[in-house]
């Protein structure tokens, strides 16, 4: 019998999240009249709330106290879920009760992108995964909040989104790389410089302003996480960390150029036709390290002229 109420369990941080949605897709396409509640993290739901195939998102932080887990462990068996799918691999499908639940115990296996990890498994539940991918659905709120902000700017000419922040300082390229990219674009007639990121990346984008000789547009901040997805649909090219700027972009097919260090991009790369990996072919890299036991040379050495390269190839313009 088909599901009629599945529980999708996915992830904390942002592109974790995104990460996720190909699975959704998955879901969703097999079983179009099924109603859907996606559990996330509080920093990952406005990624959900507007999306046509979720009936209900629930926020909840995995490092909850014992009684909200014990609220959530309630709510969960009050729906009477058919399906759960957890791609956390927590304990909550056990608990909920419900009919069907995906594996608990799986294989990761190397080399492999985690979007696809998390498509597999759907696959074992005997879900079709074929072109879906992932997505990020926004509104017209979000829509004209970007008119806003690029109204000002020259139309036809490229506009280049740069995300210099990344939750962990480890995944940052230098300020005066970024600044030295950033210049080099908008030295282009009508070209547009954007700094984007949240709150907490204002510091770093401040930084990359003050070291730029062009004067760019700093968004930073500004924009809530629908808004700067729809702002990255609007422009020609996204510059990023890997960060969750780095996965929005994709999940609205912009071209993005993703600098890498000590992650790594087999796992959590953009995958698009037009999209470029930048990393330095270091022997210590990626050694998905949450410290680093040198100089952070595979961000630190890394030239702004082969950033700059790459933004080029991309755009397929001499900017």
């Amino acid at each position: 019998m088909d599901p009629s109420r599945i529980l999708l369990i996915s992830l904390s941080n942002i592109g974790d999240a995104i990460l996720t949605t190909p699975a959704l897709d998955a879901l969703a396409r097999r079983w179009p009249s099924a109603a859907i509640t996606v559990l996330a993290g509080p920093r990952a739901v406005p990624l959900f709330e507007r999306d046509p195939r979720v009936a209900q998102v629930w926020s909840f932080e995995k490092t909850a106290s014992l009684a909200a887990w014990w609220r959530l462990f309630l709510a969960s068996r009050r729906e009477r879920f058919d399906l759960v799918v957890d791609l956390r691999q927590s304990l909550l499908p056990w608990l909920v009760g419900a009919r069907r639940r995906s594996p608990f115990v799986r294989r990761v296996p190397a080399g492999v992108h985690r979007a696809q990890t998390h498509l597999d498994v759907v696959r074992r539940l005997g879900v079709p995964v074929e072109g879906v991918g992932p997505r990020v659905v926004v509104g017209p709120e979000d829509e004209r909040a970007v008119d806003g902000w690029l109204a000002a700017l020259p139309s036809g000419a490229p506009v280049v989104a740069i995300a210099p922040g990344a939750r962990s300082h480890l995944k940052r390229w230098t300020v005066p790389g970024f600044a030295a990219v950033a210049d080099a674009v908008a030295r282009e007639p009508g070209a547009q410089v954007l700094l984007v990121g949240n709150a907490e990346d204002r510091p770093i984008a401040e930084q990359v302003a003050a070291a730029m000789q062009y004067a760019p547009v700093n968004l930073t901040g500004r924009t809530t996480l629908r808004q700067l997805a729809a702002l990255f649909r609007r422009v020609s090219l996204v510059l990023t960390n890997d960060s969750a700027c780095l996965h929005l972009a994709c999940a609205v097919g912009t071209p993005v150029v993703a600098l890498f260090g000590p992650t790594d991009p087999i796992k959590y790369g953009p995958t698009g036709p037009r999209d470029a990996v930048v990393r330095l072919d270091l022997v210590c890299s990626p050694c998905e390290r949450a410290l680093c036991p040198y100089g952070h040379e595979c961000l630190q050495w890394l030239p702004a002229r082969a950033v700059l390269a790459a933004v080029r190839n991309v755009l397929g313009k001499g900017v």
